[in-house]
């Protein structure tokens, strides 16, 4: 498994990012479109390939852009871009590509919005395999969505729901991201994780505070590793002994502390904190 840089200081951008992450024995980075596009204006796609190599990092997942609310000339304009931009994914040698699902929607869920969303991830896929890249796919836990007045009906949220739509898409080259808060959220459970062997997959990785409950918790509820009540030595384990070697990131929110830190020692904080599980695995 590679620990992904997540969460160093906001200060930082994509050089030094790499610098002290590559230092620090991170194992990967992701790789926001707009940086990306921006760095290869004034310089080449053998630049940032180089970039990514001399600091030892591979790189992780990128979210090309398209959402699943793109409908029509929208998407296929879409998917225009993110085929430019995952070629350029496929040339620096990553794998993954990000998407997101609905979490609620306004009515309850039929076949026909299953088949719908289906089929559009079914062709964003077909279009990545030519690039040797796989779709993976986030969904949101419950407490993302509470109701806030009117009807709002659960659509993908939980695991056993995303793993329907994977299964739904039928291509080899779709899997999943497993974030620890939406897995939790959703009511999952460790033996749960074993449904997602042999999938593309990556990992959100944090800890969750001791009492919160699946009704209280907020998205932003979340600790580092070590700081919390689950048990995530046996949640890694679960996808390592089931081949699971890819990446690991990190991903506090609203953590000013780590965001205003110092350049060097707010990443090492993290990865000590991410070491000390990785290496219990």
């Amino acid at each position: 498994m590679r620990l992904q840089i997540g969460n160093f200081p906001k200060r930082l951008d994509l050089e030094a990012r790499l610098v002290i992450g590559g230092g620090l024995g991170y194992g990967s980075s992701g790789l926001g479109v707009q940086e990306m596009e921006e760095y290869l204006q004034t310089r080449t796609v053998g630049d940032l390939k180089h970039l990514f190599a001399h600091n030892q990092l591979a790189l992780a997942a990128v979210w090309p852009g398209p959402l699943y609310s793109h409908e029509g000339n929208l998407w296929e304009q879409m998917l225009q871009v993110a085929e430019r931009r995952c070629s350029i994914v496929a040339e620096l040698g990553g794998t993954q590509i990000g998407i997101n699902t609905p979490t609620r929607w306004p009515k309850r869920p039929a076949e026909y919005e299953w088949d719908w969303l289906a089929g559009k991830y079914r062709e964003y896929a077909a279009m990545l395999d030519q690039y040797g890249l796989s779709l993976i796919v986030e969904y949101l836990g419950p407490h993302c969505a509470r109701p806030r007045g009117g009807i709002n009906y659960s659509f993908i949220d939980n695991l056993d729901a995303a793993l329907q739509l994977v299964e739904r898409i039928g291509r080899p080259n779709v899997g999943l991201i497993v974030d620890v808060m939406h897995w939790w959220s959703g009511g999952g459970t460790y033996e749960d994780l074993h449904k997602v062997k042999g999938l593309p997959l990556a990992v959100h990785f944090f800890d969750i505070p001791h009492g919160v409950t699946r009704e209280t918790v907020n998205d932003w509820d979340r600790v580092l590793p070590g700081e919390g009540m689950i048990d995530l030595v046996r949640f890694l384990r679960i996808l390592n002994d089931d081949g699971f070697d890819g990446d690991v990131m990190p991903e506090l929110l609203r953590s000013e502390a780590l965001a205003e830190a110092d350049s060097w020692e707010g990443p090492r904080l993290i990865r000590d904190a991410y070491f000390a599980i990785l290496d219990q695995v």
